[in-house]
């Protein structure tokens, strides 16, 4: 099991070590374990925080407490400075303390933002430790409910007076109304703040079991964070179901103090949010909605996938109102009155097209004006997270830059117009190192690099689809979720056949149909909208616009001719559909494999149909599925021969992509 935190050891031995020392075996445990180079800055806060609290367990007595470093939030690949574990003393009951360090000083509040300006660190703009260190604990519990009710929180501000700390500490409950301010605290450096510190973790910590409990934390069982599409029914109702950390905090605390300031239609705000695959961007959308939902502000969620949409309005069902109007499409605020809405949040925004003209529009009905401008307009403070990089058509033009252009185009002041880049990787939070590995593979940065991670992720690569499909389907047969995608390179057959799918996608002696475009209830074929949330989504291959949005435990991706290694490069294949990819195929059929190959929370199994691909993938010591799918069946002897068959399916059309 991939160990939990970087060091474990009691107060007593912590106080005895070099401080040096302790550095750099952290460092050399960060590179192991998180597979991180450790910077400066954090050394240095080590150095500095570290045995400011393992000197007050001490004077609390507590030198045989358990003290966890740089433990992990295990729903991101965010850490803990510190988790004190030990006893209560009056239950004898688990009992631990998160501990975030700050070196701050001479610090200012902001009321309206509920944020911290460290005036010493040129006047920069930060979370409120209390709020931080109450989030950590949150993750913390959701991830592992053992400690639900054992943790408490502290910020260690050991650099500031207690006069520092009062100008920045307002009753909790106007941080946040569900912080319990009896279970989280901050403390100062002055000499009685200390002896209260001391105090107050006497009252909650002993040593008894501490040992034991640590042992207990590191083999729970970590309980899978929930699934977007059943938690969007909590969040559109006002309640808090995702823990936000960091710049996803920062975003929804600058977001919720503009609406709730009532501000007039000439102070619009636009804000810019960009992260890569799994960074929590649909979450933040969706814990912004629900938040503005609970304090009865006009918000909508808009995004350009007819899937995606499709998704979280069968999911989100109740008594809030018309479903319809809380989860929109782009094109449907084209007509909406100028500031219509307080919040917009426009999800996947790098699909935005450059009007919201369809196919079906008569000339008369034709707009020249562009989309982002019809969405910037629409709501008093327009949100937009996107990546860039899951541009995947021609006439797909969502940028930070377009945006920002087109509201200062609209005479928005360049200082309404902010720029959140989200960094904590969530998908992936295990190994977050794995985007870096996919976008060096596919030619983003660096040439493509050996796989040398060791640990929970399951990269594998697998010279026949059938393997892949053989892993895939243990996995299922396991509990888990689990897709094939593949790229643009069979045809789409445009009706059922005989009422079957037919099997478009052939590769050797297997065969595969695409998703469906509409459903067939009667051989359990889901339409394109939900074949990602359907399980029996399985039995289809899906293609970028059904995957998009989506994640699961298992991803498996067809790499097709369409890009290739060849000479030290890769080479995308000449394609005729100029509608689709302009002249700029390469680089959007690249996006395209970024985004299928970042489905998979736990695992991803790759096959290219072309030999020399295939050899790279070996070269790069990807391990191969087969290996991966034998160590399955020894662990679960009959895994395979349980595993569900795929019915025989014959195929629907690709549906139109411009709806």
């Amino acid at each position: 099991m991939k160990p939990r935190y970087l060091v474990a050891r009691s107060a007593g031995d912590l106080a005895a070590m070099e401080t040096d020392d302790l550095v750099r075996t952290l460092a050399r445990r960060a590179r192991e374990v998180y597979q991180v180079a450790v910077g400066d800055s954090e050394k240095q806060s080590w150095r500095a925080s570290i045995k400011t609290v393992v000197n007050v367990l001490l004077q609390a007595g507590l030198g045989d407490v358990m003290v966890l470093l740089e433990m992990s939030t295990l729903s991101s690949n965010a850490r803990i400075d510190m988790l004190l574990v030990g006893s209560h003393p009056n239950t004898g009951e688990l009992s631990a303390v998160a501990v975030e360090n700050k070196q701050w000083s001479r610090l200012a509040f902001n009321p309206r933002t509920r944020r911290i300006t460290h005036l010493g660190a040129g006047h920069e703009d930060s979370q409120h430790p209390v709020e931080q260190v109450w989030d950590y604990c949150w993750a913390l519990e959701r991830q592992v409910p053992m400690l639900r009710g054992a943790l408490r929180g502290v910020a260690n501000m050991h650099n500031a007076s207690s006069t520092d700390i009062a100008k920045i500490m307002p009753p909790v409950s106007r941080l946040r109304p569900e912080i319990d301010d009896k279970r989280v605290r901050a403390f100062s450096s002055d000499a009685d703040d200390r002896r209260e510190f001391a105090r107050f973790l006497s009252t909650v910590l002993s040593a008894e079991n501490a040992r034991h409990h640590v042992h207990r934390i590191n083999h729970a069982h970590v309980r899978p964070t929930e699934e977007v599409m059943h938690a969007a029914y909590a969040a559109v109702r006002g309640r808090a179901v995702f823990p936000l950390l960091d710049e996803q905090r920062e975003t929804v605390d600058k977001v919720l103090a503009l609406v709730q300031d009532g501000f007039s239609a000439n102070s619009k705000q636009v804000f810019i949010v960009t992260g890569g695959p799994g960074t929590g961007k649909t979450v933040l959308a969706l814990e912004l909605l629900g938040m503005l939902n609970g304090i009865s502000s006009s918000a909508a969620h808009a995004s350009g996938s007819a899937a995606f949409s499709a998704a979280l309005r069968l999911h989100v069902t109740g008594r809030h109102g018309n479903i319809p109007d809380l989860f929109t499409y782009f094109n449907q605020h084209r007509h909406r009155e100028p500031n219509h809405l307080n919040v917009l949040i426009c999800d996947e925004a790098h699909r935005l097209r450059k009007t919201s003209n369809s196919r079906f529009d008569k000339p008369e009905q034709r707009s020249h004006i562009p989309q982002i401008h019809e969405l910037i307009q629409a709501a008093r403070v327009p949100v937009f997270l996107l990546d860039p990089n899951q541009v995947v058509r021609n006439d797909e033009i969502g940028s930070p830059e377009e945006i920002r252009q087109a509201a200062l185009a609209l005479g928005i002041p360049d200082e309404h117009i902010h720029h959140i880049p989200l960094q904590r990787q969530f998908r992936h939070s295990h190994c977050p190192e794995y985007v870096d590995w996919l976008e060096d593979l596919l030619g983003y940065g660096t040439n493509p690099r050996p796989w040398t991670y060791q640990g929970e992720f399951q990269l594998l690569r697998a010279e026949t689809p059938q393997q892949m499909e053989d892993y895939l389907r243990a996995q299922i047969a396991l509990h888990h979720s689990a897709r094939i995608t593949a790229g643009y390179c069979w045809d789409w057959t445009q009706k059922y056949l005989g009422g079957r799918l037919a099997r478009d996608i052939r590769i050797g002696d297997w065969a595969w149909p695409w998703n469906a475009h509409k459903a067939n209830r009667h051989r359990n074929i889901p339409d394109r909208t939900l074949w990602a949330t359907d399980p029996n989504g399985f039995e289809q291959i899906g293609c970028i616009y059904t995957a998009q949005s989506f994640d699961w435990d298992y991803a498996g991706v067809i790499i097709g001719y369409d890009y290739t290694w060849s000479d030290n490069e890769w080479k995308s294949a000449n394609n005729k559909d100029r509608a689709t990819w302009g002249d700029d195929r390469h680089r959007l059929v690249r996006n395209i494999y970024r985004v299928l190959a970042s489905r998979g929370k736990h695992g991803v199994v790759l096959h290219s149909t072309d030999p020399a691909t295939r050899d790279l993938l070996l070269k790069l010591k990807v391990p191969p599925v087969q290996a991966a799918l034998e160590a399955l069946n020894r662990k679960h002897p009959g895994l395979t021969r349980s595993a569900p068959a795929a019915p025989v399916q014959e195929a629907l059309p690709w549906w139109d992509i411009n709806g």
